[in-house]
């Protein structure tokens, strides 16, 4: 039977975050992210992979719009559960198609490596694409034992 502290703890919580077109305000946001991740206890050794994954969305979102001072500003979402951590970047650029299969970029290149890093790192991406703004969605389930709330953990 779980206990009201173990159903508590199965409740989404969420940080949202809008962005300016500038790569500081995207570094400033994945900095954020990882900050908010680390106060739900996500390990350390996990917490890069989600603030490196966050910061490319926030890049590629900044990079390809149009005319940054006439367009609505970028934000970035995560939904923590304790089965799974969602990130999300909304941006109303033009867009763009992507590939199923994101290959690896030559050391050569500059470009390329955002998406294949978050598609190496993330269990599911998807790029959803209208009109109006596009989504990045990142999805990452989360071991079985960290879906134990915290005072059963300590309990067993």
């Amino acid at each position: 039977m779980l206990t009201p502290v173990a159903e508590a703890s199965k409740k989404p919580i969420s940080l949202r975050l809008e962005f300016g077109v500038d790569f500081e305000s995207a570094r400033a946001t994945s900095a954020a992210v990882r900050i908010f991740l680390a106060g739900q206890g996500v390990p350390n050794g996990e917490l890069f992979s989600y603030e490196l994954c966050m910061a490319e969305a926030c890049y590629n979102a900044i990079e390809y719009a149009e005319n940054p001072a006439t367009k609505s500003r970028p934000f970035a979402e995560v939904v923590f559960t304790p089965e799974q951590i969602e990130m999300r970047v909304t941006d109303r650029t033009a867009g763009f198609e992507m590939p199923r299969n994101i290959c690896a970029p030559s050391p050569m290149s500059d470009r390329g490596r955002g998406l294949f890093i978050i598609q190496s790192v993330m269990d599911e991406v998807q790029y959803l694409r209208s009109p109006n703004e596009n989504v990045l969605v990142m999805r990452k389930r989360r071991p079985a034992s960290a879906a134990l709330p915290i005072a059963l953990q300590a309990a067993g």
